[in-house]
């Protein structure tokens, strides 16, 4: 049997082993991208940066539903049912069902590479968090973007815009190339796509009427930029993408893209003060600033399609394959 000493060392243990173990933080994902894979590994850096060792201090568990939507419900579900200090949700999509599935489990949520939050109806303002959750926004600038492609093709007048009528973030986003354009001197051409199965016949209707092509960050295209590249590729349209995997593989002419590990850096602030105690009510929600992108620019294409690279971009360090 053991003496009232002993329980209470053995109580203390448990107590301090308790008190040592890692806090988790959850992570939902659409899908596995390169760009979303940049977020979580820029998240964990300044975690641990931060003084949040992994391992240590927090545990990270990654769930994700290989871009099936219908899927979003169930892993939510069992997320939140393990009960984690924190669940990320990345992408638009899960970060929406969220509200609705999880919102009322009183677990903080913090959003990551969300466009547009607010057309998205999960906080009501972009300095107001929801009580249930705040995040990080990856909102692309649309105005520097569309000056990107004018700096690179000067004459362009025309540019077509692929877009999915269903997603908020592909809304969100025409909607702000819609108010730019004209700056720009630029006429939007837009066609909408709604499946994949559709983009030969979709794209085939910017053939001989757009001077250049721009593929947004949506959830819809991303996953299939190389079958984008090609169908664009043969009609010899200049393609621009919302993420820079298609440009560094040398499928596509170029990219004005928001840096997607300062999202995660962006994300791993907010998640560090919810750890520490904060609320999500009191946290504002953070917005990439113009520095906060990158251009990347395929020499390979550059090349194929004839174009030269301007003056101004003479000593950007940006080119790759």
């Amino acid at each position: 049997m053991l003496t009232r000493f002993a329980v209470l060392a053995l109580s203390v243990l448990i107590t301090s082993a308790a008190a040592a173990a890692p806090r988790v933080v959850a992570i939902a994902s659409f899908g596995e991208h390169p760009a979303l894979q940049e977020v979580i590994d820029g998240m964990k850096a300044s975690m641990s940066t931060r003084g949040f060792k992994e391992g240590q201090d927090v545990a990270y568990t990654f769930s994700h539903v290989n871009w099936e939507r219908n899927l979003i419900p169930q892993m939510l579900g069992k997320v939140a049912s393990d009960r984690p200090a924190v669940i990320v949700t990345i992408t638009t999509p899960v970060t929406q069902t969220a509200v609705r599935a999880i919102g009322e489990s009183g677990i903080p949520i913090v959003f990551s590479a969300v466009q547009d939050p607010v057309v998205a109806g999960v906080i009501p303002n972009w300095t107001t968090p929801s009580k249930i959750m705040t995040g990080a926004s990856n909102l692309v600038d649309m105005d520097g973007t569309l000056g990107f492609i004018k700096t690179l093709l000067p004459g362009a007048k025309r540019l077509g815009l692929p877009f999915n009528p269903g997603d908020d973030a592909d809304n969100a986003l025409r909607a702000r190339l819609v108010e730019f354009a004209p700056k720009h001197g630029l006429e939007l051409v837009p066609v909408a796509v709604d499946n994949t199965n559709d983009l030969p016949q979709r794209m085939q209707a910017f053939a001989g009427k757009v001077d250049a092509i721009y593929v947004i960050p949506s959830n819809l295209f991303q996953p299939v930029t190389s079958q984008i590249a090609a169908l664009t590729g043969r009609m010899k349209i200049p393609t621009f993408n919302g993420l820079p995997a298609p440009i560094v593989k040398g499928e596509m002419l170029g990219s004005y893209s928001v840096d997607w590990k300062k999202i995660g850096e962006n994300t791993a602030a907010i998640v560090e003060r919810i750890l520490g105690g904060a609320k999500v009510s009191d946290i504002v929600p953070s917005v990439p600033t113009p520095k906060d992108h990158t251009i990347v620019i395929s020499r390979s294409q550059l090349e194929k399609l004839g174009v030269s690279l301007p003056a101004s971009l003479a000593n950007c360090n940006c080119l790759v394959k």
